[in-house]
C-alpha cells in the first residue's frame, strides 16, 4: 500500500517502534487466529443430523397413517409432495438456528425454543399446503407437526446426556480451559471445576506476572488456540485496556467468559449466564471459522465501491467538469488524512473550496463552529466555492472516496479519517477510533454530520466500534441515503 507514512505525534515511541515493525496494519475487526473446536463441530454435526432426521421421520410417519384419508389422498404429484417437504427441512432447521438451539450452554438445551422453531416452521407451512391440498392438509400437519416434536426432544436429549456423561468420564471429551486473574481469584475457581469433572485446566495466567494488555496476549498466542475449548477470567477489572481486549476476545475464535466483574464495562456483546452457580457473562458466541463478518464486510466494500464508480462515472465527469468551469484549480483535493494504527494517507475527495484554502484556515479558527475545538466547521465558510456549496449540501465531494475504499485505505462504513490538525488536539482516549479502517460514512454522519459537537462525535465513533455488525453497517449505508437528500447538518 502507498502513503505508508506514521502519524507520530498520537503514539508513544513504544507504540510506534510497534507499528513500525508491522508489514501492514491491521483492522482490530480481523482476526489474528483462526480456530476450530473440533468437540464443537461435533455436537453441532450431530444435532442438526438428529433434528433432520426427527422432522423425516415426523412427516413420514404423518404421511403413512394418513396416506389414503387426508393429504396424499390427492392428486399431487410426488414431485409438489417433496417440494413441500423439503421446505419443511429448510425452514425447521433455520428457525431451530434463529432460536438458539444450536448455541452452546442452556439455551440450546431449552426444550421451549426447540418447540417454538417447530411450530412456527408448521405455522409457515400451513399457507402453501392449504392452497395445494385444501383443509384435508390440517390433520396431517398437526399429527407430523406432534411426532416431531416428540422425537426431536428426545434425540436432542439424548445428545446432550450423552456428551455431558464423556465430558465427566473421559479426557479427551472433556473442555480444556484456562484461567486468567489474580492468585486470589483462581483459587476460588479451582474446587468449582474440580467439582464440575467437565473441565480441565491447561494452564493458568496470573496477572501479577503480565505488565499489560499486550503481554498477555503474547501469551496466549505461544499456547495452541486449536486445543481450548474456553477462557475463563477471574479478575476483569485488573486487566488494563479492556475496551480494546474485548474486541481481541469475541475475535479470537475461542469462548471466553467472566466470573467476576468489579467494576461496569459494555454489556452490548455479552450474554449472562451461570457457571456452576457463579454469575457470569459469556463474550458472544463465535463459530468454528471466526472472522466471516469482517472478510465479508471487506467484499461488500470492494464490490459495491466498484458497482457505484461504474453507474456514477458519467455524474463524476459532469461534477468535474462544473468544477474546472466554477473556479481555477485541480478538480480533485487530496488531504493527508490519519487512518489505521495512525497510518497517514491521502484522502480524494472532489475540490470545494478555493485553492489557498489550507493557508486560510489559521485565520479562521477563531470562527470554528463545533465545540469542543477537536474538530473544525463553520457556517458560510469563505473559501467554499459556488459550486462546492452544492456538492457539500449533497456530500457529492465525498464520491472520489470510492478509490480510497477500493485501494484497502478506507471502509464505506466507520469513524471519518480526520486531518493532522485535528488528531494533533486528541486526548489519550481518543486514539481507539485509529483501531479500525476509516470509512466515507458512519454513525457520526446519520446523527446530525456537522451540527455534532467534538465530544460526540468520539461518542458516536467508541458506540460503532462496540457495536459493530454488518447489520449496522446495513442500517447506517440506509440512513445515510435520507440524511443526503434531507442536507440535515451539511455545510
Amino acid at each position: 500500500m502507498q502513503n505508508e507514512k506514521i502519524y507520530t505525534s498520537a503514539y508513544s515511541v513504544t507504540q510506534k517502534e510497534k507499528i513500525l515493525a508491522e508489514n501492514k496494519a491491521s483492522d482490530l475487526r480481523c482476526p489474528q487466529n483462526v480456530a476450530l473446536d473440533i468437540r464443537n463441530i461435533i455436537r453441532l454435526v450431530l444435532l442438526i443430523s438428529s433434528d433432520l432426521v426427527a422432522i423425516a421421520l415426523g412427516w413420514y410417519i404423518a404421511k403413512t397413517f394418513y396416506l389414503r384419508a387426508f393429504l396424499f389422498f390427492s392428486e399431487r404429484t410426488d414431485a409438489e409432495i417433496d417440494l413441500l417437504f423439503s421446505s419443511i427441512l429448510l425452514i425447521g432447521i433455520f428457525l431451530l438456528s434463529t432460536c438458539q438451539a444450536y448455541t452452546r450452554g442452556k439455551e440450546s438445551r431449552n426444550p421451549i425454543n426447540s418447540i417454538k422453531a417447530i411450530t412456527l416452521t408448521y405455522l409457515a407451512i400451513i399457507p402453501i399446503a392449504w392452497q395445494l391440498y385444501g383443509e384435508n392438509c390440517l390433520t396431517q400437519l398437526f399429527l407430523a407437526w406432534s411426532i416431531t416434536l416428540v422425537l426431536l426432544n428426545i434425540f436432542r436429549f439424548t445428545i446432550f446426556q450423552t456428551l455431558f456423561y464423556l465430558r465427566q468420564q473421559y479426557l479427551p471429551w472433556k473442555i480444556k480451559v484456562i484461567l486468567i486473574g489474580e492468585r486470589k481469584d483462581i483459587e476460588k475457581c479451582l474446587p468449582l471445576l474440580e467439582k464440575s469433572k467437565e473441565f480441565q485446566i491447561v494452564t493458568q495466567l496470573d496477572l501479577s506476572k503480565f505488565d499489560d494488555y499486550e503481554t498477555i496476549m503474547a501469551a496466549l498466542d505461544r499456547l495452541n488456540r486449536e486445543q481450548i475449548g474456553e477462557i475463563l477470567i477471574c479478575s476483569w477489572e485488573k486487566i488494563k485496556t479492556s475496551k480494546k481486549f474485548l474486541w481481541k476476545l469475541r475475535y479470537s475464535g475461542i469462548y471466553w467468559r467472566i466470573l467476576k466483574l468489579d467494576e461496569q464495562i459494555e454489556l452490548n456483546n455479552l450474554k449472562f449466564s451461570q457457571f456452576e452457580g457463579i454469575p457470569s457473562f459469556m463474550i458472544g458466541n463465535p463459530p468454528s471459522i471466526v472472522g466471516i463478518d469482517f472478510f465479508s464486510k471487506r467484499v461488500f466494500d470492494v464490490v459495491v465501491s466498484f458497482i457505484l464508480l461504474v453507474i456514477l462515472s458519467l455524474p463524476i465527469l459532469l461534477i468535474s467538469l462544473l468544477i474546472k468551469l466554477d473556479s481555477s484549480g485541480p478538480v480533485f483535493y487530496k488531504q493527508t488524512r490519519v487512518g489505521l494504527k495512525g497510518r497517514c494517507f491521502k484522502v480524494w475527495k472532489f475540490r470545494t473550496m478555493v485553492q489557498n484554502a489550507s493557508q486560510m484556515q489559521w485565520q479562521l479558527e477563531a470562527k470554528n463552529e463545533i465545540s469542543g475545538g477537536v474538530l473544525f466547521k463553520i457556517k458560510d465558510d469563505p473559501r467554499i466555492t459556488k459550486i462546492g456549496k452544492y456538492l457539500r449540501q449533497y456530500s457529492l465531494d465525498e464520491l472520489p472516496q470510492l478509490f480510497n475504499v477500493l485501494r484497502g485505505e478506507m471502509s464505506l462504513v466507520g469513524p471519518r479519517p480526520l486531518p493532522i490538525r485535528d488528531v494533533d488536539k486528541f486526548t489519550p482516549e481518543y486514539y481507539f477510533r485509529h483501531e479500525v479502517l476509516p470509512g466515507i460514512t458512519g454513525l457520526w454522519q446519520v446523527s446530525g454530520r456537522s451540527n455534532t459537537d467534538s465530544e460526540n462525535v468520539f461518542k458516536l465513533d467508541f458506540e460503532y466500534i462496540q457495536n459493530w455488525s454488518l447489520a449496522l453497517d446495513f442500517k447506517i449505508l440506509l440512513q445515510t441515503v435520507g440524511v443526503i437528500l434531507n442536507r440535515k447538518g451539511a455545510y
